[in-house]
């Protein structure tokens, strides 16, 4: 199975299978989401979960974001990570720190700061998120 066909069987946010002829980029983001899902699934199931990584998180849900062409506030990449806001905090300046990820101030409102992977991870995510689809096959 190719990575096309083993994404486009993870149903999109309306439902709906993937359409055909989409990218390459977009059906990784999608891939994202769904470990996402899944994580958030565990969550629901065994809410004392050690495996939570509140870094992981955040990284998955801004490449699925990046794919979607959508940007991510520093609030909502806390939310994401599913941890408490000062911790998810510290866990967003350590993905800064270490090189991860970058904070732009938004253009349109200046006390808004958005933040998005470097291009190094986001090419060390696409690789993870290839060799998971590989796995999947």
């Amino acid at each position: 199975m190719t990575i096309a066909s083993q994404i486009s069987l993870v149903p999109t946010e309306a439902g709906l299978s993937s359409p055909a002829g989409t990218s390459e980029e977009k059906m990784l983001g999608m891939l994202a989401r769904r470990l996402l899902r899944e994580s958030e699934a565990r969550q629901a199931v065994l809410p004392f979960d050690v495996t939570v990584d509140p870094a992981w998180l955040m990284l998955l849900d801004l490449y699925a974001a990046e794919a979607e062409d959508k940007q991510i506030s520093v609030s909502s990449a806390c939310i994401a990570s599913g941890a408490p806001h000062t911790t998810a905090l510290r866990y967003l300046n350590l993905l800064c720190d270490k090189g991860a990820l970058v904070r732009l101030q938004d253009a349109a409102d200046g006390r808004r700061i958005h933040v998005r992977l470097t291009a190094e991870y986001r090419t060390r995510m696409t690789q993870y998120l290839m060799l998971v689809a590989a796995s999947r096959e």
